[in-house]
């Protein structure tokens, strides 16, 4: 991953790799940088993608793994923190060759030829915080 940032500012620019993942490689940097939140936007291209999408009757994530090139034609999302770790809450959508669209909540995104992250971080911390009514820990501030 390549990281491009000109001081002062709350804006990064990523720049991740074929084959590199995602969601893991977004940990990696929160954690490093110590950052306290952050909004993030993404395009580029996947390789393998595994989205969820939240059951809330059964109060829970159906998986679903797509192995196949995609274009990743938005992710957005948003860097909290739960039980001292990172949680990137990100929610995406993918074309596929035919130009259909998958869409979800993304777990796994492995990159096909780029992926280009415009990361703008929070100085206040992010927390999430279980809610009873929906079953998920829900964005909160502190």
């Amino acid at each position: 991953m390549k990281h491009f940032f000109e001081a002062p500012s709350d804006t990064h620019l990523l720049v991740f790799a074929k084959g590199e993942e995602l969601m893991g490689g977004l940990e990696a940097f929160a954690l490093e940088h110590e950052l306290a939140g952050a909004w993030v936007d993404i395009v580029g291209g996947a390789a393998a993608v595994t989205l969820g999408f939240y059951d809330p009757v059964a109060r829970e994530y159906r998986w679903r793994e797509f192995t196949e090139p995609m274009e990743i034609t938005g992710l957005h999302g948003n860097l909290s923190w739960v039980d001292g770790r990172p949680a990137w809450h990100v929610h995406g959508t993918f074309s596929r060759s035919d130009y259909s669209v998958l869409g979800g909540h993304v777990k796994r995104c492995l990159i096909g030829l780029t992926g280009e992250v415009l990361l703008t971080t929070r100085h206040d911390r992010l927390t999430r915080v279980y809610d009873e009514e929906t079953g998920l820990k829900l964005l909160s501030e502190g």
